[in-house]
C-alpha cells in the first residue's frame, strides 16, 4: 500500500481517470476486432450448431457442406468501426440479414451476434485487465504520476532538510 499525501492521492485519482478514459476506447476497439475475426472465421463451420444445410443446397454448392460460405462475398462483408466508447461489427450484404434472422425459406445462423455472444468471456477479461492495470498503477499516466509524487515528496524533504540546516547554521 502507498502511503500519499492529499496532493499525491488527487494527483493519482486524477491519472487514473485519464488511463481509464484512453483504456475504453482501446477497448471498445480490440472488442471489435476480436468479434469481426470470430464472425468472419466462422462461415463455411458447423462450430455454432446451425441448423444442417439440405441436400439439395449441398449438391448446389461448389464448396459443398460449408454453411454461409460460398464465394467469401458475406465474409468480406463484414466490417466493423469504433469510435471512443462505441463500437459495431455488421455486415451491408442484404445476405446477412437474411442469414442472420432467417427468412420464410431459409432458418437463421446468426453468425454476428452468435460471435459476439460467444467472445463476451473474453472482452469482459480484456475490460478486466485494462481495468487491474490502472488500479494498481501499470496505467500510462498513473505510473508517471507516481513517479513525479516521489520526485515532488523527495524535492520537498531536500527544501525542509536545508531550511532546517540553514535555521541551525551558527555563524561564529
Amino acid at each position: 500500500m502507498q502511503n500519499f499525501s492529499l496532493l499525491g492521492f488527487a494527483a493519482h485519482c486524477f491519472a487514473m481517470q485519464r488511463d481509464l478514459n484512453e483504456m475504453g476506447p482501446a477497448v471498445v476497439e480490440r472488442a471489435c476486432r476480436t468479434v469481426h475475426a470470430e464472425a468472419r472465421r466462422v462461415l463455411g463451420t458447423h462450430d455454432y450448431d446451425w441448423p444442417p444445410l439440405s441436400p439439395a443446397t449441398i449438391a448446389r454448392k461448389a464448396k459443398g457442406d460449408t454453411p454461409l460460405l460460398e464465394t467469401g462475398e458475406l465474409r468480406d462483408s463484414i466490417e466493423w468501426w469504433s469510435k471512443g466508447n462505441e463500437g459495431a461489427v455488421g455486415s451491408n450484404n442484404d445476405k446477412a440479414v437474411w442469414m442472420e434472422l432467417g427468412t420464410s425459406r431459409v432458418p437463421p445462423r446468426s453468425f454476428l451476434v452468435e460471435a459476439a455472444v460467444r467472445k463476451e468471456p473474453e472482452i469482459h477479461k480484456m475490460a478486466e485487465r485494462a481495468i487491474i492495470d490502472v488500479v494498481t498503477g501499470k496505467g500510462r499516466y498513473v505510473s508517471g504520476t507516481r513517479a513525479l509524487v516521489g520526485l515532488v515528496r523527495d524535492l520537498g524533504r531536500t527544501i525542509k532538510d536545508s531550511a532546517y540546516d540553514l535555521a541551525t547554521y551558527q555563524v561564529d
